[in-house]
């Protein structure tokens, strides 16, 4: 049981926190809560600042927001648009993926978009104990991504539960591939992994 705990956690907690951040040619940020008003939950507000910031710096130039619907009208992606907007990114430089439902939903829609758009380097934002999933999901499609963490304006109240919750889903992610052949590594190169 020790080991089962360990593992995964020193993954979230060596690997999550390291930023591997480098010239791209975009960003994939992964969606949390919009509030019904559509303003970004704390987490999205940290996920989308962070990419903001990669924008404006020149380290990527294009951003991909993920998500699913807001708890209201507004989606999640729609937030995170008006909030990059509003920090300074163009709006063309967005692109949105309002089927990102999962986080291997979110992998598995992205991946057509690097192959259309020619993105060929990719960073991943995302808090730091959801990007050894992240990670692991991309390489099982066949692509390497770098990853970000998001940098927290404060440490979230729910980061015990979202620890248990990351460690038991990343053991479903390792696994996977035994139950659901649809998810097993690629064996073609899809011409993605980092240059």
């Amino acid at each position: 049981m020790v080991c089962v705990l360990a593992f995964p956690l020193s993954q979230i907690l060596f690997f999550g926190k390291t930023d591997y951040r480098r010239a791209a040619d975009v960003a994939v940020v992964f969606g949390a809560r919009a509030y019904a008003d559509g303003r970004p939950s704390d987490a999205l507000a940290d996920r989308v600042r962070t990419a903001c910031e990669l924008y404006r710096s020149g380290t990527v130039t294009k951003l991909i927001f993920s998500g699913g619907p807001g708890d209201g009208a507004i989606h999640e992606t729609e937030a995170m648009r008006r909030m990059a907007v509003t920090s300074g990114v163009m709006d063309s430089d967005i692109i949105l993926d309002q089927d990102g439902l999962s986080t291997q939903a979110t992998v598995k829609n992205t991946i057509p978009i690097f192959e259309r758009s020619g993105f060929r380097r990719v960073l991943a934002v995302s808090h730091y104990f959801h990007l050894p999933r992240i990670k692991m999901a991309y390489q099982r499609a066949g692509v390497e991504v770098y990853t970000t963490p998001a940098r927290e304006s404060y440490i979230l109240r729910q980061t015990p539960f979202l620890l248990l919750r990351e460690t038991v889903a990343w053991w479903v992610y390792y696994f996977r591939p035994l139950i659901d052949p649809a998810v097993r590594p690629e064996s073609v190169d899809k011409g993605l992994q980092p240059v």
